[in-house]
């Protein structure tokens, strides 16, 4: 796998491996910073809950301070002089008396200057030992005569202190009060009860705006009842449950995301929870994140074009200097001094530049040099060739006509001598191309020659499709492989061995085949064969030195061996058509 990628790698072209670095260094980098954003961002973010927190902590303590206040409030009514002097006088006299009326008058005077208008407390309530109520305030609420009976019990088992009580079902509203301990004398005798009647929600809502989001709901609410609330009920989300500790949540509320911070107050044991939009404070934040995803993303973007095109600036003269590479090796060396290039450059590709065109300047001239030279050399290994064949074959046909006359078959041997000269004629030509006819004329004074020979053991088929007259090809390229058909089929056959030559005409090249029904060759054999690693049997150099000729002669031909054990063995042969005009002499 790895290999693979870095050989991916190396194909690449200069401009994209240029590119492909920057983007995985620029990749890992972004990467690792757009990371190191998120954790900061994060962290910051639990820094706005936190402090989200704090700020919910900080209110719920000023509501504990105005309930302090409230307590220290009824605390100073037990106490003062005056309230305590009247307490004491009714106290002593006779209840429904006109002293007893008397003094209740001048206490509800009292307890009125006492009162403050405007603030939290409501209304003052006061309940001496006969159960006599007297009240003072903007309001007066009705207290169940259960719930207040149960509380002055309250009041009376702790002696002096203060009690808070509510908000309830029952009683929607704040209550705190205590029994009023005689202090004139130190005889703590009870004078009766003081009950302050609070408006809670005032008490809560005078702070709401400490809290930094304009948009936040508040809800304030103890084990039994919601204490306050700012929406309605079937409005309001689903509050956490009544838990000691403190936390925060992120939640959906009508399609959109809200932010729900909520405390219990150690002090009243009230939960406290802030609920506002989520982009009311975080928004920003929210904003800040995707700002900087974009910055980082257009910029990662932006330097990718930017080094794109400054590495195709760097690479240009590169890639013009591998075109002009490429030309050369189709041999067009004016074509390739013909691409512009920058050879006024310093580096070291301008160097390079220039060196390449020297190499092209000397490399033209030693190729004209050069050409008539190596024409030469084409002929003079062609004529080697040739000599190759032509000592081979005659060796052949010479010892055949030599058992012709030891067996007195003159006749025979006359006939054979006159297609002998036939063959010799075309075989000691001068021209290096026969007429495709005339190859095939010579083939068939071959046959001629073998049949005196062989007689039954070998027969012999010879055809042609197409106009073949016209084309030329290398002289002496069929016979041979006649020759080994018989020397390698027919000679190895124990039954008759059929030798067929075909010459086809196709659309833009000539098909030679030669088949022999001989007994073939296993798969070792034929490899040797097919890599001209077998030892030629006798004089004959055959199939080697056609390939050679080939080889010489066209820059394109398919030349193939197949063989079956038992069913023979065919040599094919597929040349370009080649005009005799067209020919090279």
């Amino acid at each position: 796998m790895l290999q693979d990628i870095r050989k991916k790698f190396k194909n690449l072209k200069l401009p994209s491996k240029m590119v492909l670095v920057y983007f995985i260094f620029a990749g890992i980098f972004f990467g690792i910073s757009t990371a190191a954003l998120q954790v900061s961002l994060d962290i910051f973010a639990e820094k706005l809950y936190e402090k989200s927190l704090q700020e919910l902590d900080f209110y719920a303590q000023n509501v504990n301070d105005s309930l302090k206040e409230v307590q220290s409030y009824s605390y100073e009514l037990a106490l003062n002089r005056e309230i305590q002097e009247r307490l004491s006088k009714i106290a002593e006299v006779e209840m429904l008396s006109w002293e007893y009326t008397r003094e209740l008058t001048e206490l509800r005077y009292k307890l009125i200057y006492e009162y403050k208008p405007g603030s939290a407390i409501r209304s003052i309530r006061y309940t001496d030992s006969y159960n006599t109520t007297l009240e003072v305030g903007d309001s007066s609420w009705e207290i169940p005569s259960e719930i207040y009976e149960e509380l002055l019990e309250k009041f009376h088992e702790v002696k002096g202190a203060a009690i808070m009580y509510g908000p309830t079902e029952a009683c929607p509203y704040l209550l705190c009060g205590r029994d009023i301990l005689k202090s004139l004398d130190m005889s703590l005798d009870n004078l009766g009860t003081v009950v302050l009647t609070c408006d809670v929600g005032k008490i809560i809502a005078q702070y709401k705006d400490s809290l930094e989001s304009p948009n936040a709901a508040l809800f304030v609410y103890s084990r039994d009842s919601i204490i306050y609330q700012d929406m309605e009920e079937k409005d309001q989300p689903k509050l956490p449950a009544f838990q000691k500790g403190q936390g925060y949540q992120i939640v959906k509320y009508q399609g959109k995301r809200y932010f729900m911070c909520f405390l219990n107050s150690s002090s009243t044991d009230w939960m406290y929870v802030n609920f506002f939009p989520y982009s009311d404070i975080y928004g920003q934040l929210l904003s800040v994140r995707y700002i900087m995803l974009i910055c980082f993303a257009t910029a990662f973007v932006m330097i990718l074009v930017i080094m794109n095109r400054v590495s195709v600036a760097i690479t240009k003269p590169l890639e013009q200097l591998t075109q002009s590479m490429q030309i050369v090796e189709t041999g067009d060396f004016q074509g390739a001094k013909l691409i512009p290039v920058e050879r006024d450059r310093r580096d070291e590709v301008g160097l390079l530049t220039r060196e390449f065109q020297v190499m092209l300047d000397k490399i033209d001239v030693l190729i004209h040099e050069n050409y008539e030279k190596q024409i030469l050399l084409k002929e003079t290994k062609y004529q080697m060739l040739q000599a190759q064949i032509n000592p081979h074959f005659l060796y052949n046909t010479l010892n055949a006509l030599h058992w012709m006359v030891k067996a007195g078959r003159n006749e025979d041997a006359g006939k054979m001598i006159v297609e002998l000269g036939a063959l010799l004629r075309s075989t000691f030509a001068n021209a290096p191309y026969a007429l495709v006819d005339e190859e095939i004329r010579m083939v068939k004074s071959y046959i001629v020659i073998q049949k005196f020979r062989y007689q039954s053991r070998a027969e012999f088929e010879v055809s042609t499709e197409g106009n073949l007259e016209n084309y030329v090809v290398p002289r002496m390229i069929l016979q041979p492989l006649v020759e080994n058909a018989i020397y390698y089929g027919v000679d190895n056959s124990l039954k008759t061995c059929l030798v067929r030559l075909r010459a086809v005409e196709e659309a833009d090249t000539i098909l030679f085949a030669v088949q022999d029904t001989g007994p073939g060759m296993e798969k070792e054999e034929l490899e040797k064969v097919r890599n001209f690693t077998v030892q030629p049997k006798g004089h004959g150099i055959g199939i080697k030195n056609i390939y050679e000729r080939l080889r010489i002669t066209y820059e394109r031909f398919e030349f193939s061996i197949d063989s079956q054990v038992g069913v023979g063995t065919k040599i094919q042969i597929r040349i370009p058509k080649v005009t005799k005009g067209n020919a090279e002499v």
